[in-house]
């Protein structure tokens, strides 16, 4: 087993999978642009209208690339090991969290103060803060998510990562590339099940359906990953030459996911269908060689990939303010191409604001806070 996880986490970093982080924070911003500023932007993109999803493409893929990195360190784990992924992700997480917990504080009480209303006035109540900064605010503790509404996901994906180092021994137990990629389609099929059965709408933030959600989104990510090490692992124990496929067969089945989910969001495809069309995405751009590592590792989209988790958190906030500059400004009686603009001026605004909170906090407390409670063993 050993030479299993030693195989795949030779290269830990996969520049095309941060890309696709890119891809789901971009359809996240435009959905709640569109929302606050709408400027038609969803009649020439109708698959923005769906861009919830982009949260669970979040999920998928976290699954994976918790697996990816952390499977050899917790396929045994001890309480050292255990407290050092969990530090992991709380580092991950927690800064910005914070920080824009704080900044929304600070906006609510100078709105307060000088009387400016904001929507939805149920939503900043003080006594929600002990939820969101304890990180249980999606799991069924208060009926009022407030504050920033964005976090009930990485509240969600808490939980997700705190079954982790249960869920790491049992996949290894999975010794066929078969069984777990059968085990993903299970994943996601029974939590499809259970929102059928319940009645539950996937654009769901709050107690049972969010976490329901989650789990079984990381399950479908993390059972993929675990294919992709099998299939590659198996070759090379065996010395056998790897099967006779085009080189571009990842990227075939990537691009064909992500295709196809573009035209199914456009279309009306039922919500599970289009997650498991972003699952074959992140499957197929694991196992890219050619166009797709090129496209989704270029450049500007690992860019994005990198800043993706502070343009989630801080593009709620963001949008309360610039939707009221814009307001002000006369928006809703300008001509289309003006407001076409104004979407354009808002979302790189964002993508600023998301850069700045990135450079200043995410990375520096990422880099100056991961080990300091100790180093997980290479694999």
């Amino acid at each position: 087993m050993r030479i299993v996880e030693k195989t795949f986490v030779a290269s830990r970093y996969v520049p095309s999978l941060t890309g696709i982080r890119a891809l789901a924070a971009l359809l996240v911003l435009g959905l709640h642009t569109d929302q606050n500023l709408p400027a038609g932007v969803t009649a020439i993109l109708p698959f923005l209208g769906r861009g919830y999803l982009g949260v669970d493409l979040f999920f998928v893929l976290s699954g994976f690339i918790i697996t990816h990195v952390y499977l050899s360190s917790l396929a045994e784990p001890t309480a050292s090991a255990i407290r050092i992924f969990l530090w992991h992700r709380l580092i991950r997480l927690y800064p910005v969290h914070v920080t824009v917990l704080a900044i929304l504080v600070v906006l609510v009480y100078v709105a307060r103060s000088t009387g400016v209303p904001f929507n939805h006035p149920e939503q900043w109540q003080a006594a929600d803060l002990l939820w969101q900064l304890t990180l249980l605010h999606a799991w069924g503790v208060t009926a009022n998510l407030g504050w920033n509404a964005p976090s009930w996901s990485i509240s969600a994906e808490w939980f997700a990562y705190l079954l982790f180092p249960l869920l790491a021994p049992a996949l290894i137990f999975v010794r066929e590339r078969l069984a777990a990629l059968l085990l993903a389609v299970a994943a996601l099929a029974g939590a499809a099940a259970i929102f059928a059965i319940a009645q539950w709408d996937l654009n769901s933030w709050v107690g049972a359906p969010a976490l329901v959600r989650v789990f079984g989104e990381f399950l479908c990510g993390a059972a993929m990953c675990r294919a992709v090490a099998l299939g590659q692992t198996a070759r090379l124990a065996s010395g056998s030459p790897p099967p006779r496929l085009p080189r571009s067969s990842g990227d075939m089945l990537g691009m064909a996911g992500f295709l196809l989910f573009l035209i199914g969001a456009s279309s009306g495809l039922p919500d599970f269908g289009l997650v498991a069309l972003l699952a074959l995405t992140i499957l197929g751009t694991a196992t890219a060689q050619t166009v797709l590592t090129r496209l989704l590792g270029s450049t500007a989209l690992v860019w994005l990939g990198e800043i993706s988790y502070s343009i989630y958190m801080i593009h709620v906030p963001a949008l309360l303010v610039l939707r009221r500059f814009w307001e002000r400004a006369g928006f809703m009686h300008w001509p289309a191409s003006a407001k076409a603009g104004a979407f354009a001026v808002t979302i790189g605004t964002i993508i600023a604001l998301a850069a700045m909170l990135f450079y200043l906090v995410e990375r520096p407390a990422r880099m100056r806070l991961r080990d300091r409670i100790g180093r997980l063993a290479p694999a």
